[in-house]
């Protein structure tokens, strides 16, 4: 126990000991850096819809896709230094997601009759395969210095398209038609069930604080609410049918860094920092549904309904790490 302390103990003295100030006292001019990352996504998307099955009766489903996907890219950007403190900042960034993850999406419905709670009749989960790519632009300028302290004006643009195929069903299923009180198990090995597309933008407009300390070490929060417009696209081969939604909402987007800066090495100045982001928004539209096939018992080819209530829920949580080098 004590061995890995001491060495412990030693790193990060070694760390201190052969650290630069993050800026040079009274530089002035452009600062360059790129940053590669890797980070784990965690949390998911949801879908609730609900539809009148009779003047008393409704129906609601809920579809829950995960992101469990670890996430390739990096950040390339550019400051504006006066008197030695930061005064602008402009981030580039591209991510886009590597690695199979096994993960599964949960599919549930209820029905409610008016005045009662509302009872599950079914639940199945699927193979959840998960792409996504996202593109950003950040920009900060700063109007605050107190000591150690910087509060910057920030505002932020994502563009996030992610695509889920969804591969054989296992769940449960009540079938009146055989029983009232009975519940039927269901599984299908078949591939590719499910199909979702989600495209996001978001838009932010929030703060930027940040504290220096210990010479080389840095921690930074970015906070920004965000309104946001989706469109998706639910693409359910098994019922050979087609659902497609989009709509405005709103969100709040923060980010949480800490970055150690080493020793500069000719003209460039390696940093590391761990960080931690959040993506969350809400949108409430209505949503379409279109049958293009056969598959459904319950629908003829063609058939089309609209104006369902339709809501879009994100609760998106990025933990990674990243290298930088400062020109």
């Amino acid at each position: 126990m004590k061995k890995p302390l001491v060495l412990l103990i030693a790193f990060f003295a070694a760390a201190i000991l052969s650290a630069d100030p993050v800026v040079d006292p009274g530089s002035n001019g452009v600062r360059f850096f790129l940053e590669p990352s890797i980070g784990k996504g965690l949390g998911g998307t949801a879908y609730d819809l609900s539809f009148p099955w009779s003047p008393n009766v409704t129906g609601s489903s809920r579809l829950q896709f995960p992101q469990a996907q670890f996430e390739l890219g990096g950040i390339l950007g550019l400051t504006i230094d006066k008197g030695g403190k930061r005064d602008w900042l402009f981030e580039a960034g591209f991510h886009h997601s590597v690695l199979s993850v096994a993960a599964s999406m949960d599919d549930y419905d209820w029905i409610q009759v008016s005045g009662y709670p509302r009872i599950p009749f079914s639940y199945t989960y699927s193979a959840d395969t998960t792409t996504d790519w996202s593109l950003s632009a950040e920009v900060a300028w700063t109007f605050l210095h107190a000591g150690a302290f910087d509060l910057s004006l920030y505002g932020m643009y994502r563009f996030q398209s992610t695509f889920h195929v969804e591969d054989g069903y296992t769940g449960w299923q009540w079938d009146p038609t055989v029983s009232p009180t009975v519940v039927v198990v269901t599984a299908s090995a078949v591939p590719d069930v499910l199909e979702y597309t989600l495209s996001a933008h978001i838009p932010g407009l929030g703060l930027l604080a940040g504290v220096q300390f210990l010479r080389a070490a840095r921690i930074d929060l970015r906070a920004a609410y965000t309104p946001v417009y989706v469109s998706d696209m639910d693409d359910h081969k098994l019922r050979t049918k087609l659902s497609t939604a989009s709509g405005w909402g709103n969100g709040l987007y923060a980010d949480l860094r800490a970055t150690w800066q080493f020793k500069r090495t000719g003209r460039i100045t390696p940093y590391i920092y761990i960080f931690g982001s959040l993506t969350y928004y809400v949108v409430s539209t209505t949503q379409t549904q279109y049958w293009y096939g056969t598959a459904d018992p319950n629908a003829a080819q063609g058939t089309r309904i609209t104006g369902i209530d339709y809501v879009i829920s994100s609760e998106q949580y990025t933990l990674g790490i990243r290298m930088g080098f400062e020109l």
